[in-house]
């Protein structure tokens, strides 16, 4: 006796592809915009291509169109589901360093997909892959927002002692100019989350230099000073104490005006100067593991002001 699927026609349905993306606790993200150019939208030959299986029982089609065990489906719609994968967890910089943070370069990224025709019950194709450069899946433009909105411990002028001591800083001696500790640390943004990708920036802060100005007291004039004193010129070239980055040496008795060094400078004359300290920062796109680099980020301090000369002993101990 004829199987009577066999006198059915073919049940057609229509409809758009969709993509399912997986988060790092396995939820998935159903997306329907697909870019013309996707890996997603050419798949299998682009709009007009079409899928099919024969039915092994009896259900309904996406669209809740009925079939019968043995009838054929033909479908131009195809749903792509991520198939879980490991994501690495956000690194947590507890050690100050960026070292094993990266699983590879960011354009190396591949994540893999189960392709169904119609709905999740007939399996195209078990592990397609797409790469990070996806103009679906690529977060890239979403690093940018990250970076504008990037929030890092604001740097604050080291405060040297002899402030308190003498009242200012002293003409032909040397001043150390340094800052907070806590600031020359790796950091990181806050995450943001993208079609199963978390997006972070880690900073690691590079190079360490000053803004000075000095401004002479007309009454006692001396040579004006403007300029950049360099201070630290790479990462692990200097070392912190409690109180200061990098940590004050010991300094001579006197010095001629000017930049003497790296981290020192020395007032010329009586007068007014502003300090502002300056970090750049290494900027690392982090994605799911994967790094890109990205361009430096600068970060200065509020500017201090401190008045210089010969001056008078304020506080002393004793």
């Amino acid at each position: 006796m004829p199987d009577p699927s066999d006198e059915l026609p073919p049940v057609f349905v229509p409809g758009g592809r969709t993509v399912e993306t997986r988060n790092s606790s396995g939820g998935l993200t159903r997306q329907s915009s697909i870019p013309g150019d996707s890996a997603f939208a050419t798949f299998g030959g682009g709009d007009s291509a079409t899928c099919q299986f024969t039915a092994e029982q009896d259900g309904e089609t996406s669209d809740g169109t009925p079939y019968v065990a043995g009838q054929v489906v033909i479908s131009t719609r195809f749903v792509f589901r991520e198939v879980p994968s490991s994501f690495s967890p956000e690194p947590s910089l507890a050690d100050n360093t960026m070292h094993g943070v990266s699983g590879g370069p960011l354009a190396d990224a591949v994540r893999y997909f189960a392709v169904y025709c119609d709905s999740r019950f007939d399996l195209v194709g078990a592990a397609f892959p797409v790469s990070v450069n996806d103009p679906l899946l690529d977060p890239r433009p979403y690093a940018a927002d990250l970076y504008n909105h990037l929030q890092l411990e604001r740097p604050v002028v080291y405060r040297n002692p002899v402030v308190d001591t003498w009242g200012g800083l002293v003409t032909r001696f040397p001043t150390w100019l340094a800052v907070r500790p806590s600031a020359w640390r790796v950091q990181k943004s806050l995450p943001d989350y993208y079609l199963g990708w978390t997006l972070l920036l880690l900073t690691e802060p590079s190079a360490l230099e000053f803004e000075v100005h000095f401004v002479p007291n007309p009454d006692k004039p001396s040579d004006a000073f403007s300029g950049v004193v360099a201070c630290v010129a790479a990462p692990g070239a200097a070392t912190a104490d409690s109180v200061a980055f990098p940590a004050m040496p010991e300094l001579p008795e006197q010095s001629p005006p000017g930049v003497n060094g790296a981290c020192m400078w020395t007032p010329p004359g009586p007068g007014s100067v502003t300090i502002q300290a300056r970090i750049t920062y290494a900027v690392t796109f982090w994605a799911n593991g994967y790094t890109e680099p990205m361009a430096d980020y600068v970060w200065t301090s509020e500017p201090v002001t401190f008045v210089t000369g010969e001056l008078a002993v304020v506080n002393t101990n004793g």
